[in-house]
């Protein structure tokens, strides 16, 4: 089966914001080659997102929230949230896997299907 994958309002802003410290902090090549990788790494949640594990999150949401590494090398930096409904990945959060652990308030929830 084929997931549908959309990115919501956040996690679209966390790529942005990103994007932009790597221009700023690298080079604008690099910040463009980060942006196509994790579109690229996001988008191959098209094909058996359930293998990822449940992100360390989860029992403070309502719904189910997974979690994948991201990011460049062999060390990704970055980590998506998402939720599946049906046959649909909803992208809630694009964040350095460093930063403090979400809480449901952080996050858009994802639509009601």
């Amino acid at each position: 089966m084929t997931f549908e994958v959309i990115l919501l309002h956040q996690a679209e802003a966390d790529i942005e914001a990103n994007a932009r410290w790597w221009a700023l902090h690298h080079s604008v090549e690099q910040a463009a080659h980060w942006l196509d990788t994790i579109h690229h790494q996001l988008k191959s949640l098209e094909q058996f997102p359930e293998s990822h594990g449940l992100a360390a999150e989860n029992d403070e949401f309502p719904y189910e929230i997974r979690d994948k590494l991201l990011g460049l090398g062999s060390r990704p930096s970055y980590r998506a949230l998402f939720t599946i409904r049906d046959n649909t990945v909803y992208i809630l959060a694009v964040r350095r896997a460093a930063q403090d652990a979400v809480h449901p308030t952080d996050l858009d929830a994802p639509p009601i299907v």
